[in-house]
Formats: structure tokens, C-alpha cells, sequence
């Protein structure tokens, strides 16, 4: 968004792929701290297979690593030299807060995590902000939340933007539904598989695409097999841009199973597509975006409630149209333009 207008260096921590999930122009520099992925073994699969030196030999990798890494970042906040610094965790708001002593650098803290009411959490991350210029918070709810609560620091309200160059829409004529995420248990997905489970004791023709990868993979295929759901959905694991546009302009559903997400970008990136929504209404980011009617949010995880939904909407095709215009306008308000003016009138403040 700023890469024509500002010097970018992104500093990661760790190497996790030889290349980014993303795509980055050439004048963005990118600064691996490490060139390791620290969780490249799973402590989970060699407690299954009851690998208990191997288990314990990793865990001491992982102890050195964490030590590498905290030492490597606060010497990297000690020798900046640049205008801005922007943080998007508490682990670095924190280290930031502690050991970046030039007073003319602007340090700006931007929060996509949804405090579900954890007092524990909450203080963690006031307090990770005490000496930021800015606190930018992502949706209205984590913004009303916070503006009182953060003191000496000014905190902004800019929601995240959708950058897909790809403006076809779905043509809604597939019985298809898409989820994306990573593949862990705050994302919901065996909710998603239950509620699939009654969705094909009602409609046998409806599929489901999960484009992500993650721990709980394996979990999913179990219970999938378990259902017999084989023919009915499937693993696509992480797509790149131009195939995962391509399942969500296939698709004509897009469901968020999400226990908890303070934004949901890809409810946005589903809308881009004029996709219908169906979430959870425990999802503070389903509930900002679908508060006016936009979609459908479902209360107390109701499984039952959900499949309904599922199965009736996606047989209406004039309600389907009806929330594909819905998305299309909504999605408006979160495009790279006005997103980006939004940046480059914080950054021209100070």
C-alpha cells in the first residue's frame, strides 16, 4: 500500500518458506533475523509416537531459538535507523516499548487480535503501548474498547484493506462453499465439518473447499473420513493468489467458523468475489462486518442453526444475488485507496 510512497524493510524473526506467502515488489527489503523454521518438528507428533529424547531434544532447540530470537530482535530495535516503526504483536510491542531509545522515531502499534474479555490479555497489551506515538486498532469494537483505556497514546481507528486485482464476482451457479484459514483449533474447522455432516443428511450436492494449512490437518481429515464426507469436502491446504481467487469465484457461500477473529480479512477478500457470508457471531470481525444485515451471523455456535442456513441459502438464488450486492458494497469501504489515505494522513501528523 505505501511501497511507492515510503523506504519498506520488513524484519521477520524466522525463515519459515525459502520464499514470502506473498508477493512483495522488489524495492521492499525483507530481513530474516534466523534461517530456521522453529517449529518445523511437531512436539505433538513425537509425544504420539512416544519419542520422548527426540521430544525433549526439540523442546531444548525451541528453548534456544526463543533465546536467539529475543537477543537478535531487541539488538535490531537498538540500531534503527528509520522514521517509523510499526509492530503488529505484543511480543515486539514490548521489546519496542523497552529498548528503542531514539525519541524521533514514530512507533506505531497495530492490534488484529480480539481480547475476548481476557483481563490478563488486556493489560498485557495496554501496557506493551505505554511509550507508543499511536495505537491503531482494525475494527470499531476494538477501538471503542481501547480509546479510554490507553493512556499518553493516541489511538486510531484504520480498518485492514483488500488488495486483490482480480474483479471478476462468483456467478453463484455452484453448489460450493469456501472457508479459508490456518488450519488450528481457533479457527473452527471441526465445527465446520460437524455442521457439514448435517448439511449432507440434507443436501447431498453441497461442497465444501478449506483453502489453508496448519496442525490440525490431520484432525480434520480424520473426522472427515469418520463422516464419510470424502466426496464432499475437501483439503486444498495454502494457495497462491491466483488459485485461491479462482475457488473463491467457483464458490457461492462463504462460511466463517471462526471461535474468535477481531477482523476477518477473508470475509473481505469473500466479499471482493460478492460472495454471501455465513459466521459465527463469536467472531468480533464477523460481527463488525455483518452487523447491518450484510450477512448472516449465527448465535451460540449452533451447528444446527448453521446448517440450515447453509443449505437454505444456498438453494435461493434471488437471496443469494440479494447478499452478493450486499458484499460488493460493503467491500468498498475497504479498498487499498481509502484504506491508504488513512495511513498517509497518521504518518504526515507527527
Amino acid at each position: 500500500m505505501l511501497e511507492n510512497d515510503y523506504d519498506i524493510e520488513i524484519i521477520t524473526t524466522y525463515k519459515f518458506n525459502e520464499k514470502p506467502s506473498f508477493d512483495f515488489n522488489d524495492n521492499i527489503k525483507i530481513k530474516y533475523l534466523i534461517n530456521e523454521n522453529p517449529t518445523l518438528i511437531s512436539i505433538k507428533k513425537l509425544l504420539k509416537e512416544k519419542k520422548i529424547y527426540e521430544c525433549l531434544k526439540e523442546l531444548i532447540r525451541r528453548k534456544k531459538l526463543n533465546y536467539l530470537a529475543k537477543k537478535k530482535n531487541i539488538k535490531e530495535i537498538k540500531n534503527l535507523k528509520t522514521d517509523y516503526v510499526i509492530t503488529t504483536r505484543i511480543y515486539h510491542n514490548e521489546l519496542v516499548n523497552k529498548y528503542l531509545k531514539d525519541n524521533n522515531i514514530i512507533t506505531i502499534s497495530t492490534e488484529h487480535n480480539y481480547h475476548n474479555n481476557d483481563k490478563k490479555y488486556i493489560n498485557k497489551y495496554i501496557k506493551s503501548v505505554s511509550n507508543f506515538d499511536y495505537a491503531v486498532e482494525c475494527t470499531d469494537e476494538l477501538y471503542d474498547f481501547y480509546k479510554d483505556k490507553i493512556k499518553g497514546v493516541k489511538v486510531v481507528k484504520i480498518y485492514n484493506a483488500v488488495d486483490i486485482k482480480d474483479n471478476d464476482i462468483s456467478k453463484l451457479d455452484n453448489k460450493q462453499i469456501i472457508s479459508v484459514g490456518r488450519l488450528s483449533s481457533e479457527k473452527g474447522f471441526i465445527d465446520l465439518i460437524e455442521t457439514m455432516k448435517l448439511v449432507n443428511e440434507l443436501d447431498k450436492e453441497i461442497k465444501l473447499v478449506i483453502c489453508g494449512d496448519g496442525y490440525e490437518r490431520e484432525k480434520i481429515e480424520n473426522k472427515i473420513k469418520e463422516y464419510n464426507l470424502e466426496n464432499n469436502i475437501f483439503l486444498k491446504g495454502f494457495l497462491k493468489e491466483k488459485e485461491l481467487n479462482n475457488e473463491y469465484k467457483k464458490s457461492s457461500l462463504y462460511v466463517m467458523p471462526s471461535l474468535s477473529e477481531a477482523f476477518g480479512l477473508v470475509l473481505l477478500e469473500g466479499m471482493h468475489f460478492g460472495l454471501p457470508i455465513i459466521a459465527f457471531d463469536t467472531a468480533s470481525g464477523a460481527r463488525n462486518l455483518l452487523k447491518d444485515g450484510t450477512g448472516i451471523l449465527i448465535k451460540d455456535r449452533n451447528i444446527k442453526e448453521l446448517s440450515k442456513s447453509i443449505v437454505s441459502l444456498i438453494n435461493d438464488k434471488e437471496k443469494l444475488k440479494k447478499y452478493q450486492e450486499k458484499s460488493l458494497k460493503v467491500v468498498k469501504n475497504y479498498s487499498i485507496d481509502v484504506i491508504k489515505k488513512e495511513w498517509i494522513q497518521l504518518l504526515k501528523e507527527k
